[in-house]
């Protein structure tokens, strides 16, 4: 898979702790959960057994689907994540527009009216691979063709690096989101927030045109070499 792109992972502990009382925790707004969320998979990020997952991604052809299972599983055995703080990871297809499916990791809190879900996507900069296209047509895109979230204002990318390095990978899925979807009035890019999760680089942020409303897309780049 070539050389991995070592990096620093910026992940402090969110200052707001989960409190004891579900009335309270009922009270906390989006920014509070999602903040919490993003603790947990950048976790993951700086201590995942790569070892591992390199074991495991050498006995299957399905990369995409290994490594988003593996960050399920992470989670789920994570007693802060589960236990401690309530959070579910709900493998239930989705419903949504009339279009079934499943969401490759879909986080729930019995205390929160909302998910947070992933679509998870391989990306390299090799010449000539597809991968960063299909992290837009078929990833991004899915949260704009009636599918993903459909009752939310945001949802999440995460991108697994298999080649290459993540700033001109990032920067090269940011120029293919600049582009107009031809294949829908909705989608359309509004403004980029850099560096957009904890100060990390391999984050960002993108604004869309989604229903006359501005619906936000969190993405993570994890190198997972």
């Amino acid at each position: 898979m070539g050389n991995r792109d070592y990096t620093v992972i910026k992940n402090e502990k969110p200052t707001i702790p989960f409190s004891d009382s579900r009335s309270v925790l009922k009270t906390m707004d989006d920014g509070f959960w999602k903040w919490w969320i993003f603790h947990f998979l950048l976790l993951f990020y700086e201590r995942f057994d790569r070892v591992e997952l390199k074991l495991k991604l050498e006995k299957t052809s399905r990369v995409e689907k290994t490594i988003a299972d593996f960050i399920n599983n992470y989670l789920k055995k994570n007693e802060d994540f589960d236990w401690n703080c309530g959070f579910k990871i709900n493998r239930e297809p989705l419903t949504e527009g009339n279009i079934e499916g499943y969401y490759d990791i879909k986080i729930e809190h019995s205390c929160w009216n909302k998910m947070f879900c992933f679509e998870c996507k391989n990306i390299d900069d090799k010449p000539k691979s597809r991968l960063i296209s299909e992290y837009v047509n078929n990833g991004v895109y899915r949260y704009f063709n009636g599918k993903y979230a459909q009752n939310q204002d945001f949802g999440g990318m995460i991108g697994f690096v298999l080649q290459g390095d993540t700033q001109p990978i990032k920067d090269k899925i940011i120029k293919k989101l600049e582009n107009k979807f031809d294949i829908s009035p909705e989608g359309d890019l509004k403004n980029i927030v850099y560096n957009s999760i904890e100060d990390n680089e391999f984050t960002f942020n993108s604004t869309h045109q989604r229903k006359g409303e501005c619906f936000t897309l969190h993405h993570l780049l994890f190198d997972i070499r």
